[in-house]
Order: structure tokens, then C-alpha cells, then sequence
């Protein structure tokens, strides 16, 4: 396995890249990691060159001190590596910044899953939704934020912690409490002009989406959207996962995403 830092706009960003073949890249959820892939990275580069990294300000990576795209972040990070085509995998905000790449770089992408995806310019927001947002704004402890978190996230809206496997739990926790200590860079996010809501059906590339039944209902609604406007794109529900069905679900996930890579 490599390991090391590029520096991408001021900042050193963290990777690790494994395998050979096909680069896979792999785009963590939000407050998370790259570690958030451990259930994935070591099968996947049995077959596959696998790369991930920790976006700027997350994990081992510095924060931007000077305005910054993540769709910029990633295409230095490719060039750096000597990566021409890649399959891209991204989680939740991670699957938004893995469209919107694809949007920008088409050239750069050949297969691309989307996986509890979130989806900029979503407006219709689940009850449960935004109970768990009024909940997060008022809640200032740290202990009690990770414990919503948890309970929002790894077991979702209709299940408790205590029926999700306690190393689940640990790993998510570890992972928030490293990103929510962080401290924020003076850079801003550059966001793309457009909505990706609104560019989503120029998306020509073989697209995986992969859904979870117990997240909070929005996730699955734009899965539907996301299926209907990505042309010939495939979808896919694990049952019994919420958010993070990657982690909760690892052997029925890496099947699906290797059946989908190796046709």
C-alpha cells in the first residue's frame, strides 16, 4: 500500500492508493473520512488500483486556508497520481461531489456509483428530516451531538443504536469526534454555478445507484429521482441499512460493486 500527502491549493491533503488494474476512487461521506471505506478498500484492490483520501480539513488532511473546490482537490490529486480514468464511488455528500466531477470532467470517469446520495438543490425534505435538523441546530454538547448523529445516521430514523453492531457505532463515533474537533481553514468552498439537481440528466456515464431502505426517506426519493433523469443508470436497495449501508452491509455491498465494475 502507498500512503503520503500532495499539496493541492496550499494544503496537504492525506491519500492511500492499493491494488492494480482500474483505479477506483473512493469519496467519504460528511463529517467523515476515508476510513469510513475500510470494509471496502482491501477487497476492492484485490481487482482494482483503489484510492482514497481525506478532503481538506478531514481527517489527516489540512484545511484550505485559500478558497477551494473539492472537483479541483480531486482532478490534482488524479493528475498527481498519473490517473487518466477512473471509476468513482462516493457516499452521501461524497456522491454529490462524485456527479459533480463527472459533470466537469467526463473525460476523467469511466464508471461511476452513487451510494445514499445526497443531491444539491434537493428540496423536499422528509418530516423525519427535518426533525433531526431542528434537533442538531439546538444540541451543543459534543457527547450528545454524536449520539443523534449515530442514532440519525448508522441506524437511521426508524431503528435504535442497540440493533446496529457496536463496532459500527465505535468507528463512526471515532470518525466524528477526529472531524468535529477539527478546526475550519480561512478558505471558503467554491460550489459549482449551477445546481446539480439541475445538470444531473447530462450525465452519460455507467451509473450505479445503491439505496438503503431505513435512511431517512429522503435518500431513497433522490435515488428514484437520480434513476429516472441518469440515463440507463441502474439502482439498487440493500435491505436493512440506513445511511452507511457500506459499513453496515459490507459483503452484499462489495458484490453489487464489483458485479457492476467487472461488466
Amino acid at each position: 500500500m502507498k500512503t503520503g500527502f500532495v499539496e493541492v491549493n496550499g494544503a496537504q491533503l492525506y491519500y492511500e492508493v492499493k491494488g492494480a488494474g482500474q483505479p477506483v476512487l473512493m469519496l467519504h461521506g460528511y463529517p467523515l473520512d476515508s476510513r469510513m471505506w475500510d470494509y471496502q478498500f482491501e477487497e476492492l484492490a484485490k481487482d482494482f488500483q483503489v484510492i482514497r483520501f481525506d478532503y481538506a480539513g478531514a481527517g489527516k488532511s489540512e484545511a484550505h486556508n485559500q478558497d477551494f473546490s473539492l472537483v479541483e482537490d480531486i482532478k490534482d490529486l488524479l493528475a498527481f497520481l498519473g490517473v487518466e480514468k477512473v471509476n468513482i464511488i462516493g457516499l452521501s455528500v461524497g456522491g454529490n461531489l462524485a456527479m459533480d466531477f463527472t459533470l466537469t470532467y467526463p473525460e476523467l470517469v469511466e464508471k461511476l456509483i452513487l451510494v445514499s446520495t445526497g443531491l444539491l438543490g434537493w428540496s423536499k425534505f422528509s418530516l423525519e428530516r427535518q426533525q433531526y435538523n431542528a434537533t442538531l441546530r439546538e444540541c451543543i454538547d459534543e457527547k450528545k451531538v454524536i449520539e443523534l448523529m449515530c442514532k440519525a445516521w448508522v441506524a437511521g430514523p426508524f431503528r435504535s443504536v442497540d440493533e446496529i453492531q457496536p463496532e459500527i457505532i465505535e468507528k463512526y463515533s471515532t470518525m466524528l469526534r477526529t472531524n468535529l474537533a477539527r478546526e475550519n481553514g480561512k478558505g471558503k468552498i467554491i460550489l459549482p454555478e449551477t445546481k446539480t439537481i439541475d445538470r444531473v440528466c447530462n450525465i452519460t456515464k455507467p451509473t450505479l445507484i445503491i439505496s438503503p431502505d431505513v435512511d431517512f426517506p429522503d435518500f431513497e426519493a433522490i435515488a428514484d429521482f437520480l434513476h429516472k433523469k441518469i440515463k440507463g443508470s441502474e439502482k439498487v436497495v440493500i435491505p436493512g441499512t440506513a445511511h452507511l449501508l457500506n459499513m453496515e452491509k459490507p459483503r452484499e455491498f462489495n458484490e453489487l460493486v464489483l458485479n457492476f465494475l467487472n461488466n
